[in-house]
């Protein structure tokens, strides 16, 4: 069922105009009543009907306080409000009238929560901006319902220009989570041309893609000199096309126009396969040599020696560097083992950086802090990745430096992807990318390289071990068993590592020694490794 829509009477909008400073509060209030107001005003006829009917509800949810998005919110509900407003043109919509009446009568509230004034004293300018537009060009910014109607118009216009190279859905989520593509669209009359436009959006969903305010704003400004040259709207689309992504190639060049330098163009990405030596990097690697599964080689591949590594992984190590034609670089921050005796870090601070799991003064029970993986894995692979492509320590890298950091995980592990923490390196999952398991990472290997055992890389005494992991290590490598029992007794007895610990600090989490565990008796437990959360070890 549809009702009538009304637009203020010209008496009652600029009644409205001259009365916000008296009436600033009512703009604060979500209850307010306007057709009170305007009635004690002397106006009891302050709506006149408009050629559009209403055939929805003209509602808008309240911006969510936790959605990172929220100040875009009305323009991903804007299709929904675009459909309900059944009969409107874009000359009615130049109407500051119409407008004024829906964001009175119907958006005032959202309108609140929407556009909150940051300043008392420009609260009178922030409501003639958002609720009573007057200025024509102004309603495609600022009012509260007249953007949200033409964002979707010029986004419908401009799709049905592009020949179906993309939707009036996908071009209103671009200018919802880019208004400035939007505004700027608006700004130059040339853009506002359907063909034009809609060049303009398909190149900022593929070529483009990322291009900041600034860049899109040269864009423009080179199409619209463009224009002065030679009459745009007679030109071929293809002609048109071809002149946007000239603009966007040499502009996606620039790093000050694209702040994500994932995205800049004509930088050489430098490959860097993370080798931890065990089954998925192993795979991995190998798999990258023979280019199956669409993989190329890897610039270099980087392994991270903890100095503590069982034999076989480092045996069956360097069997796999002779496998591979590309670089492996072994690296080091020190050894984990000796650092563990002396109570202190890579850098000398007095802190026992392994997950210990720990027995409290007061008998209850603790994990500490694990810093071991920043220590001994990410930070000597960075350090080498600055030294190898000349970055001073400590500088921010520059914008033309991206490294791809292939991680070893499959998808039973996929919950361990994480984003680099430095912007100049972004983390790959091949594996995930591929979908192997860990299950089938052996069975490739078992079919290409039969006879031989894919170890699982993990510091000798890592409390991420799982029982049937300690089990194996004491029957197989008994040397490396008792080493780790060792330490285990050393965290409790040596008091320069105790003494850096709040409680009595075991290998194992059932906080026994760890040589009087039977393991076969003992329920084993998750696999901490899976919550490992920079994916840099057991792979």
């Amino acid at each position: 069922m549809s009702e009538q829509l009304y637009a203020l009477t010209p008496n009652a909008f600029h009644w409205l105009v001259s009365r916000v400073t008296q009436n600033k509060e009512m703009y604060a209030d979500p209850g307010a009543d306007f057709a009170k107001l305007l009635e004690q005003g002397g106006i009891p006829d302050y709506r006149r009907p408009v050629k559009v009917e209403i055939s929805g509800e003209i509602s808008l949810s309240p911006p969510d306080t936790d959605d990172p998005k929220r100040t875009h919110v009305a323009d991903r509900q804007a299709m929904e409000f675009y459909k309900c407003l059944d009969g409107m043109t874009p000359r009615l919509a130049a109407d500051p009238e119409v407008w004024a009446y829906i964001n009175h009568f119907y958006l005032h509230e959202y309108g609140i929560r929407r556009w909150p004034s940051k300043k008392d004293n420009a609260l009178e300018s922030h409501i003639k901006m958002h609720w009573l537009t007057s200025k024509n060009q102004k309603i495609y910014e600022s009012s509260i319902s007249g953007r949200t109607w033409w964002i979707v118009h010029v986004a419908k216009k401009a799709a049905e220009a592009s020949c179906g190279a993309f939707s009036t859905g996908q071009a209103v989520r671009l200018f919802a989570d880019h208004p400035e593509y939007y505004h700027r669209s608006m700004q130059y009359e040339v853009l506002r041309s359907p063909m034009i436009l809609a060049e303009c959006v398909r190149s900022l969903l593929t070529d483009s893609k990322g291009i900041n305010r600034d860049g899109y704003m040269q864009m423009a400004r080179e199409i619209n000199r463009e224009a002065g040259a030679r009459l745009l709207d007679s030109v071929r689309q293809p002609d048109i096309r071809m002149l946007v992504r000239r603009s966007s190639d040499r502009l996606m060049r620039m790093p000050e126009f694209v702040p994500d330098r994932r995205n800049l163009k004509g930088v050489k990405t430098y490959k860097v396969l993370s080798l931890g030596a065990g089954t998925q990097s192993t795979v991995m690697a190998l798999m990258a040599e023979k280019g199956e599964e669409g993989l190329d080689k890897p610039d270099i591949a980087i392994f991270a020696d903890t100095q503590w590594e069982p034999p076989h992984v480092y045996e069956h190590l360097d069997w796999l560097e002779k496998q591979l034609s590309y670089k492996v670089i072994r690296v080091t921050a020190g050894n984990i083992r000796e650092n563990v005796l002396a109570g202190v870090t890579p850098d000398g601070n007095k802190f026992l950086d392994m997950p210990v799991f720990l027995v409290n003064g007061d008998g209850t029970n603790a994990v500490a802090a694990r810093q071991c993986t920043n220590h001994y894995k990410i930070t000597p692979i960075h350090r080498k990745l600055r030294e190898i492509l000349k970055l001073e320590p400590g500088r921010r890298a520059p914008k033309d430096v991206q490294v791809e950091m292939w991680m070893g995980i499959s998808m039973d592990e996929a919950h361990r992807m994480k984003p680099s923490r430095d912007e100049w390196i972004t983390n790959r999952f091949p594996l995930i990318e591929i979908g192997l398991t860990r299950a089938q990472l052996y069975d490739w290997f078992a079919k290409r390289y039969p006879g031989r055992d894919l170890p699982r890389s993990a510091c000798v005494g890592c409390p991420y071990h799982t029982n049937m992991e300690w089990k194996w290590l004491k029957e197989n490598d008994p040397k490396s068993f008792q080493d780790a029992a060792f330490i285990d007794r050393a965290i409790r007895e040596i008091p320069a590592i105790s003494g850096t610990l709040r409680g009595r600090g075991y290998l194992h989490r059932e906080r026994l020694d760890l040589d009087s565990i039977d393991f076969a008796a003992v329920q084993d437990y998750d696999d901490f490794m899976a919550s490992e959360c920079e994916g840099m070890c057991g792979v």
